[in-house]
């Protein structure tokens, strides 16, 4: 792929970290959704006691909202970007037992990914700089 792409093994790397970064986000995603969705599972799009019943659920009727698939996917994203880059404004948090189990191995996975992947980076960019120096 270096020699089809004329790129080096450092932006190889980077670009694989990328797309495994992105490709774990999104399993996470999914699940933290999922996992509102089991809470309550006799019960299709009522929410209440999860996560997510604060986005579906209207705060002066308590009456159900409209919402979109698409928008709980990116409600969830924000929250997985939010918790493994360790930012973690605490605007969405588990409710329910499952959902704060849940929450800690997504902050401990987080931490340990997000910890290997910026050492990977320091690492690509010290090769970078050792090369073009050489030059």
């Amino acid at each position: 792929m270096n020699e089809f792409l004329k790129i080096g093994f450092g932006m190889e790397r980077l670009f694989f970290f990328g797309i495994i970064f992105f490709l774990l986000c999104h399993i996470a995603t999914c699940l933290w959704i999922i996992i509102a969705a089991i809470y309550n599972e006799n019960e299709i799009g009522y929410y209440k006691g999860t996560w997510l019943n604060s986005f579906v659920t209207d705060e002066d009727t308590g009456e159900m909202l409209e919402t979109s698939n698409a928008a709980m996917y990116a409600i969830s994203f924000y929250w997985t970007i939010t918790t493994i880059t360790t930012v973690g404004y605490g605007d969405i948090s588990g409710v329910n037992n499952l959902e704060k189990i849940f929450c800690s191995i997504v902050m401990i996975v987080g931490v340990i990914s997000f910890s290997f992947a910026n050492g990977a980076l320091a690492s690509i960019i010290q090769n970078f700089d050792q090369t073009n120096a050489a030059y």
